[in-house]
């Protein structure tokens, strides 16, 4: 048996052998810093790369397929006409990985305006870490070299063509410091430069021209033009052969609040075309799931694969989302390169948006009723015109617990007076001796049939203000005209609030009949107000069913804007006060 003392031949041997190999990890350790020579990151934060590097997670999740779509804060990097879609104060941190140990922070800010929505970028990119040090020497250069971005941009509605066209432009400074470096570099010690962007953005929604195509798709399409570069003859200017040019075209079509699918095509005088393709799926409206895939032609075989998932709610005035996007890059392509050596990158960010904001005329606009982790009861349905019956078409207040205090709600924040104010009755002259009294007029009789006008519900389309009296006004106008026409008598409010509700499987006309007989009712009249709250557009649409009738007895339309508001309220009263008498009448 070998000798275990303290000073043992074995004892020593294990020191002599783990001093050894922590000298091999040493060295080792040392060979593959030495491998990383001066320079290295440069490709990678000069204005070249860092101006296309895009900015935005979701985006980045969807494949980089944005030209075409570009409806949130990533639009000042694809395409700032997208902007003009942004009608409230928005702003977005995020982290991303990049190539040569380059990693990016960005800042992204929307803000609108009265008219339009202007954008901040503000972007920073360094070598990972700096860490590497060796007797007071940094033995890797590269990790004291920076870039940064710093835009502002501006996207708009074509006047006259709201909703329908859009143009952005963005003005971006690049600037990088390469300063830290040894003697006998290659590459510059500086870039700066100032660079512009423009874009258009088209959209075409059913939904705007009638509500029988309300769930088809919204199309899009953009162009964007990038990275155009002015020279303003400053030191150290970037030249036209470091600067990419990109032409982007890209198409878009968006599901109701459910699917989305982009295709982009990017091109460059200077680089081969490459296809860009996205997806976005909502299996909840607090769930994102994204996927994409960037092709390169057949002469560069370039591919990279994208995944992302979000989450967000909205939080009392502010919706709060997390971002998280992927992919894995092919530079030879896949197939038979599958295998070799690939590269993965990550993206992490950090939203929040803020509700009451004033745009285009003063409209604030929520962001529960945006496109993006809506609220969960505007994520789960559109209100059809058919529909409102099934929901007694009261104003409904989602945030309610339940259904009764719901209706209950509304009734108390709705309620209007049933018959108009009349003049305070003169008293009677006294009767003199000798001298008849003169007989009292019979009461005036308003009519043997019972009418229910119930509350006008307000469905935003976009945008919300924070109070809307002009649905109290239809009301209240509508309820004046019924006592006018001395054809018939109100229900009174009370009784509004017990309708029952429509069972599950009932057919529509079997509930009209069930809800006509329990409020005694000759005619039930439904109003429904569209607001467009970031355009000013309203569309009051009056069902009405008659006594008798085995379904909805008529239906009309009024169209006008919050600007002509007293001219849209006596049009849609002359339209009720004409309806509701015809009806009537076919009732002796």
């Amino acid at each position: 048996m070998l000798p275990t003392g303290k000073n043992s031949p074995v004892k020593r041997t294990r020191i002599i052998y783990y001093i050894g190999a922590v000298s091999a990890l040493f060295f080792i350790q040392e060979s593959i810093l030495a491998q990383k020579a001066d320079g290295n990151s440069v490709p990678t934060l000069s204005a070249l790369s860092a101006l296309n590097v895009p900015l935005g997670v979701r985006s980045y999740g969807m494949g980089m397929a944005q030209t075409g779509n570009a409806n949130d804060l990533s639009a000042v990097y694809y395409n700032p006409a997208g902007l003009a879609q942004i009608n409230y104060v928005e702003y977005g941190l995020s982290y991303r990985s990049g190539a040569n140990d380059v990693q990016g922070q960005s800042l992204l800010m929307s803000i609108p305006l009265p008219y339009g929505t202007v954008g901040l970028t503000g972007v920073f990119n360094r070598v990972q870490d700096n860490e590497y040090v060796d007797n007071g020497v940094n033995s890797l250069p590269d990790r004291n070299k920076y870039s940064y971005i710093a835009g502002i941009s501006y996207g708009m509605p074509v006047p006259k063509l709201e909703r329908k066209l859009n143009f952005g432009t963005t003005v971006k400074w690049f600037g990088a410091d390469f300063g830290d470096s040894v003697a006998g570099a290659v590459y510059p010690k500086q870039q700066k430069g100032l660079f512009i962007d423009v874009g258009l953005l088209g959209t075409f929604d059913p939904a705007q021209y009638s509500e029988a195509l309300r769930w088809l798709p919204r199309l899009s399409a953009g162009l964007a033009a990038r990275n155009l570069h002015p020279l303003v003859k400053v030191d150290n200017e970037v030249v036209p052969i470091d600067n990419r040019e990109e032409y982007n075209v890209g198409f878009s079509m968006h599901f109701p609040y459910k699917f989305m699918l982009n295709v982009d095509v990017v091109n460059s005088p200077k680089d081969l075309t490459r296809m860009r393709y996205g997806f976005e799926f909502w299996p909840a409206h607090f769930l994102a799931l994204r996927g994409g895939l960037t092709k390169g032609t057949i002469e560069e075989n370039y591919t990279s694969i994208h995944w992302g998932l979000g989450f967000g709610e909205t939080v009392q005035n502010s919706k709060l989302s997390f971002e998280y996007s992927s992919a894995l890059e092919f530079p030879e392509g896949v197939g038979v390169n599958f295998n070799r050596p690939h590269s993965v990158y990550h993206r992490f960010a950090f939203h929040q948006s803020f509700e009451v904001i004033g745009s285009n005329k003063g409209r604030p606009t929520p962001i529960r009723y945006t496109e993006r982790y809506s609220h969960k009861y505007r994520f789960a349905r559109e209100l059809s015109p058919r529909e409102i019956i099934a929901d007694t078409v009261t104003t409904l207040t989602p945030e309610e617990a339940s259904y009764d205090s719901a209706i209950q709600a509304a009734d108390e924040k709705n309620a209007a007076p049933e018959i108009a104010p009349t003049e305070p009755e003169t008293p009677e002259a006294p009767v003199k001796p000798n001298q008849k009294a003169k007989p009292k007029p019979k009461p005036i009789t308003l009519g043997k049939y019972i009418v229910a006008v119930y509350p006008v519900d307000v469905e935003f389309v976009s945008g919300r203000a924070t109070s809307y009296p002009v649905k109290e006004k239809l009301r209240g106008n509508f309820l004046i005209e019924v006592s006018k026409a001395r054809l018939g008598r109100l229900i009174a409010a009370n009784k509004l609030v017990s309708t029952p509700k429509q069972q599950k499987g009932e057919l529509e006309s079997a509930y009209l009949k069930r809800m006509q007989q329990a409020l005694g009712a000759d005619l039930i009249v439904f109003n429904k107000l569209y607001i467009d709250g970031n355009y000013g557009e309203m569309k009051l649409l009056t069902l009405y069913y008659k006594k008798g009738d085995s379904s909805i007895s008529a239906r009309t339309e009024v169209i006008g804007s919050d600007a002509e508001e007293t001219t849209f309220v006596k049009k849609a009263t002359e339209q009720f006060a004409k309806s509701h008498r015809m009806l009537l009448e076919e009732l002796k």
